[in-house]
């Protein structure tokens, strides 16, 4: 019998991101929101995505590593299109610096949690 799938904890802070993220979208001016803010939200369902897709990566052979490693690398080059969109926010004025440190910090540990995973898909000896 196969195991049952499980996400790992990146994907629900990225959930816990994008919950925190939506009620801020909802109240950004139209022309912002329809352009960069829906960006944000369709760069953080690609991140959601890329965290099942290397989860889903065979982790006791090399070429599923390197793969799972390529898509983390993916997923650290989203987040940081997603930092650099609330910066666009916060430097209109469109969010507060509260707001911007909220949504960052989970980035942030997003971020870490994704360098520390392709790390461990970098050293995983599949000999």
């Amino acid at each position: 019998m196969e195991k049952d799938f499980k996400h790992p904890q990146i994907f629900s802070d990225l959930l816990m991101f994008y919950k925190r993220y939506y009620p801020i979208h909802s109240g950004l001016p139209k022309p912002f929101r329809f352009t960069t803010g829906e960006s944000i939200l369709t760069e953080v369902t690609h991140c959601l995505k890329l965290v099942t897709l290397a989860n889903q990566c065979n982790k006791n052979d090399a070429m599923g590593c390197a793969q799972g490693s390529e898509l983390l690398g993916q997923l650290r080059a989203s987040i940081e299109v997603i930092r650099s969109y609330l910066l666009v926010a916060w430097q209109l004025k469109l969010l507060s610096h509260g707001g911007l440190y909220q949504l960052t910090d989970g980035l942030e540990s997003v971020s870490k949690q994704a360098a520390r995973w392709q790390q461990w898909f970098g050293k995983r000896d599949v000999s």
